[in-house]
């Protein structure tokens, strides 16, 4: 019997039983191992691991950026600032300072306002003694006010007195400007230096050697 001719431009097709080319069936075994080990890796981690890839993913981008600047802080970094330069004292206690503002803001509708003006007078005008910044805005009854409640204030710790609303509130009282002036020879008066009663007793008299 003769076989018919094979023509060049037709498609051969593959023994029933042919075997794939074996590189081929390696390359996709190993794509099938890999995947199915990848897949087992993340079904196997902790749920609270993955959560926390997650939460730092996202929160990464946030982080790279700079925070907004909160307008309450910049109100209290002011208000220190016009302070020191009020009271001619640049350590000032900054708890001190945020008590003394909300206490003088809490008497006074307008204070935030109003030590705004103030600060930002004495950088334009470029003020940097108390002495200048009084005279300046002398002529101003609210700024000249204001000038002095801060001073007040920081040299007494007491915000107000009993004829503004909400009476006087102590906001300090051993780290009061005040004492300050004599912190080298006298004491603080929160606490006795000796036993009570120590005052009747005569001190003890320094004798000169002979």
């Amino acid at each position: 019997m003769k076989q018919r001719p094979h023509n060049a431009g037709e498609k051969k097709d593959d023994p029933p039983n042919a075997v794939p080319d074996g590189g081929a069936f390696s390359a996709s075994r190993r794509n099938a191992i890999l995947l199915t080990g990848v897949s087992f890796a993340l079904l196997s981690t902790p749920r609270w691991m993955r959560q926390a890839s997650a939460q730092t993913q996202a929160s990464t981008p946030a982080a790279s950026a700079s925070p907004p600047q909160n307008p309450a802080n910049q109100q209290q970094t002011n208000f220190l600032a016009l302070s020191a330069l009020l009271t001619g004292t640049q350590k000032l206690n900054p708890r001190t300072g945020t008590r003394i503002y909300a206490a003088l803001s809490t008497q006074a509708i307008e204070f935030e306002k109003q030590a705004a003006a103030l600060w930002q007078y004495a950088l334009d005008h470029q003020i940097k003694d108390v002495d200048n910044l009084a005279a300046a805005v002398g002529s101003d009854s609210a700024l000249s006010l204001v000038l002095h409640r801060i001073i007040s204030a920081w040299y007494l710790g007491v915000v107000g007195d009993d004829g503004v609303t909400g009476g006087a509130k102590v906001v300090s009282f051993e780290s009061a400007l005040m004492f300050d002036q004599v912190r080298d020879a006298v004491v603080v008066p929160t606490y006795c230096r000796a036993a009570p009663g120590y005052w009747v007793t005569q001190p003890a008299v320094l004798k000169a050697g002979g």
